[in-house]
């Protein structure tokens, strides 16, 4: 299977890079479900995408992380395990498509998961959106 087409909602395997060490990740990325936030051209190469990505963890958000907890239905929908997962918004990886996207675990030739279900990406847009117009929002910039 290909790789899919960068578009907003989509949850792709990608090797996402926290800022700090919040979550005693270091420097080394570490594969996980991400969500695309935003796309753009790149200015400085005319023809690349630029993709931001929002990671999506198990863990619940530690004291000062901005997250929205998946309900049930949408993790479902979405093509994600069962278990409790947030989608973290405070924070997100900036890097071009469709580098450091990697195959999912257990299946061989698939790199993403599923779509976030629309009414659910419009919320989160609304809570990165004030975030951003905060200035409460930071970017890896990989």
């Amino acid at each position: 299977m290909p790789l899919p087409q960068a578009e907003l909602g989509l949850i792709v395997h990608y090797s996402y890079v926290f800022l700090g060490r919040t979550r005693n990740i270091g420097d080394a990325g570490k594969e996980r479900p991400c969500l695309i936030a935003a796309m753009f051209p790149d200015r400085q190469e005319p023809g690349r995408i630029m993709v931001l990505y929002l990671p999506i963890s198990h863990g619940p958000p530690v004291p000062g992380e901005e997250a929205i907890e998946i309900p049930a239905n949408i993790r479902f929908a979405a093509g994600l395990d069962g278990y409790r997962q947030w989608l973290l918004i405070g924070e997100g990886n900036l890097d071009t498509w469709p580098e450091d996207i990697f195959n999912l675990p257990n299946r061989p030739g698939a790199f993403h998961y599923g779509f976030m279900p629309p009414a659910f990406f419009r919320k989160v847009q609304t809570e990165f959106k004030r975030l951003y117009a905060e200035k409460r929002y930071n970017i890896v910039r990989r």
